[in-house]
């Protein structure tokens, strides 16, 4: 706590005001999720410069990027090789499944698999994990990414990494980073953020910066958590109206989105996301929900088959799922 408090700063009125937007926003979007306790922090260099919510951030960072840094002491000492392979998926490095990237196999599985860093945990040790506003105030390598989410967003390289209750982000070529708790599930369960697009998250678009586009899908995605289906589909139609093209994105986010809702449009969802990631088990898993509601159960069981029946196996959480529906697809 002593160390927080130091790392705390009074900022001046002139640099308070460019964080007056992102505030309001984020007070927004904490109401809009129901969030009754949220806290936020930027972290610019080191040091906290700007803070929201009743009391310091003592949220734990991560297991990713704690991991990771792990790995990377062991690395350095010449224990392991971040270039060895892992128990799962077969044939990934270790640095494959740190790197959190969906763009081959088989790294694609590791978007949605909690296993492949409970495999890693023993490699990384036991040592309780750090706090996550003191994780987000270490010096940044230029070159880290290991344990975070990498994505591009508005020409901006972002690393972001994820708990139940915690977000840390980060932009690199500004040496920032933003870290937002709260007391609730929905703060990463509304955006869906296992799906890998931090741009879903209502919270971390206040930050980067709004988008239309995004801003109407985020609160779509919203409205579905809490039940309005009506809402949401009267949001998702709307951003479809006015960007034709969210059609045809490869964003699985936007294929879960568009499945829940029954809309025209995942057929065209679900071929873009599929080309682009044939490797992605919830994508298949996605599709063969829409097609199991709209009663085309042979096409449906097909989707549920590829995940079930995949080479080498897949160990995603639409495994089991994915069996659940084959046998209830059984009865018909």
């Amino acid at each position: 706590m002593k160390v927080l408090a130091a790392l705390l700063l009074i900022l001046p009125a002139a640099a308070q005001s460019q964080f007056d937007h992102f505030q309001r926003d984020l007070k927004r979007a904490g109401s809009e999720l129901r969030i009754s306790d949220l806290r936020a922090a930027v972290v610019e260099a080191g040091r906290v410069v700007w803070q929201y919510g009743a009391g310091p951030i003592e949220a734990p960072a991560p297991d990713e990027p704690v991991i990771a840094e792990r790995l990377e002491r062991q690395a350095e000492r010449g224990r392991i090789s971040l270039d060895d392979p892992v128990q799962l998926p077969a044939g990934a490095t270790i640095r494959q499944v740190l790197a959190n990237t969906a763009d081959g196999t088989p790294g694609e599985e590791v978007l949605e698999n909690r296993a492949f860093f409970d495999a890693l945990k023993p490699i990384a040790g036991s040592a309780p994990m750090p706090n996550a506003v003191k994780f987000a105030t270490k010096p940044a390598e230029p070159h880290e990414s290991l344990g975070w989410f990498t994505q591009e967003y508005a020409g901006e390289r972002i690393l972001w990494a994820y708990g139940p209750r915690v977000l840390l982000v980060k932009l690199p070529a500004r040496n920032e980073v933003l870290i937002v708790s709260a007391n609730s599930n929905a703060l990463t369960e509304a955006a869906r953020l296992q799906d890998g697009n931090i741009a879903r998250s209502t919270v971390v678009l206040a930050w980067l910066g709004k988008s239309e586009r995004d801003e109407l899908i985020d609160h779509a995605l919203i409205a579905l958590y809490f039940g309005n289906r009506d809402a949401s589909v009267a949001l998702a139609r709307q951003a479809l109206n006015k960007f034709p093209e969210l059609e045809s994105t490869p964003d699985v986010t936007l294929l879960y989105l568009f499945a829940q809702l029954g809309l025209p449009e995942t057929q065209a969802s679900a071929t873009a996301v599929i080309r682009d990631h044939p490797s992605l088990p919830t994508a298949w898993f996605y599709y063969g929900q829409y097609l199991e509601n709209g009663k085309r159960y042979r096409e449906a069981a097909a989707c549920f088959e590829k995940i079930t029946m995949h080479q080498p196996p897949w160990h995603d959480w639409t495994v089991a799922a994915a069996k659940k529906e084959l046998t209830y697809l059984k009865t018909y």
